[in-house]
This record gives C-alpha cells, sequence and structure tokens, in this order.
C-alpha cells in the first residue's frame, strides 16, 4: 500500500523539541521524506503497524497529532508538483 504520513508537533516546550526528532526519527525509517513534516511511501500492512505504534507511543495526543493517508493501489494516485523541482521525491512513484 501507499502511505502519506503528516504530522505536527507542538515544540513550544523542550519536551515538544524532543518529540518532533524523535518522530521524523521514526517516520524516516519507513518513508521517503518529502517537505518538512511530509513523508511518503510504499509500506506492508506489518510496516504500516509498526509505524503507528512507534510514533502513537511517542505524541502527546492533547497537543499533537499524526495524519496517514492509506492508498491501497498506488495506481489510483496521482502526483503532480509545482515550484522547486526534487528529483529524489519525484522518484518516488
Amino acid at each position: 500500500m501507499y502511505i502519506i504520513g503528516v504530522y505536527d508537533i507542538c515544540t513550544s516546550d523542550e519536551k515538544g523539541q524532543a518529540r518532533v526528532v524523535k518522530i521524523m526519527k521514526i517516520f524516516r525509517k519507513y518513508l521517503h521524506h518529502t517537505q518538512k513534516s511530509v513523508f511518503e511511501g510504499e509500506l506492508s500492512e506489518a510496516k504500516f503497524k509498526s509505524l503507528i505504534i512507534e510514533t502513537t507511543k511517542i505524541i502527546n495526543n492533547s497537543e499533537d497529532y499524526l495524519i496517514f493517508y492509506r492508498i491501497d493501489n498506488k495506481n489510483n494516485c496521482k502526483r503532480e508538483c509545482f515550484g522547486k523541482d526534487n528529483e529524489r521525491i519525484n522518484t518516488i512513484i
């Protein structure tokens, strides 16, 4: 399946700043870094579940959030980019 993951971590204190670093490292283990807090890539069901488990252990549910867009058939996903082109990103799909 193809996953687009987005996070928003409250960084108003040191704990939040530490959480954002941890979340980014976890996302990078599983997905390609597309832009700031946006990641995407293909994952198996098991790896997707692992990503969810690892990240939800870290976030503060009252301040942070994660969004995962799940596309079961990547042929149904069309990607259009405008502005600065990044070759690494365009090779994902």
